[in-house]
């Protein structure tokens, strides 16, 4: 018997070979009181400045290939990049090479909060079509952005790396699970 996997974490391992702020340790969704879609990126630290080139990603496969990057560092900003390309059967799941959204309303909707080493993304729950797929992941990458054009040359860490498949599923069981409240384990307060 199989057990399905809990579509709303994933949960990464520690690599000490990597920097505190290249280390995913896990991407959670839940939903907000204003019923939008948060997704919290957490990282084993954090950095003030570095390496310019080094960003965080959050990849969600809805019908496309959305791409959100915000710099690690924190003295660069919160300006957050959406980059999207056409989902391919033989595509890899994360493209080196993306072309920034023509989406003109999702960056006006998207919201992007630094939180104790990590990032929040808040998406607007309407803008999830329930009759398609959706999946998840979140990277830790050096890439460079030239233009409407971002290029990744190099992938630090990859918060579902190990697990087999695309993970997934029906955008419909990623709300029933994130609606439906979680038992609480014998023991915990």
């Amino acid at each position: 018997m199989q057990i399905d996997a809990d579509p709303r974490t994933i949960v990464s391992f520690m690599d000490k070979g990597l920097s505190p702020e290249l280390d995913i340790l896990s991407v959670t969704t839940d939903i907000s009181p204003e019923d939008h879609l948060v997704f919290q990126v957490k990282t084993r630290g954090e950095r003030a400045q570095g390496e310019v080139a080094d960003h965080l990603l959050l990849r969600i496969l809805h019908g496309k290939v959305y791409v959100f990057l915000i710099p690690i560092n924190k003295e660069n900003g919160n300006k957050v990049l959406m980059y999207e390309t056409a989902l391919q059967p033989d595509y890899p799941l994360l493209p080196q090479v993306l072309e920034q959204s023509r989406e003109n309303d999702m960056p006006r909707h998207l919201k992007v909060e630094r939180v104790a080493r990590g990032v929040e993304f808040t998406l607007p729950l309407e803008w999830i079509d329930f009759g398609k797929d959706f999946g998840f992941d979140a990277y830790t990458v050096s890439a460079q952005v030239q233009g409407d054009t971002l290029e990744i040359s190099r992938v630090h860490d990859q918060a579902g790396k190990g697990r087999g498949g695309s993970n997934k599923f029906s955008a419909v069981t990623l709300l029933n699970k994130l609606c439906t409240p979680q038992r609480l384990r014998a023991g915990r307060d």
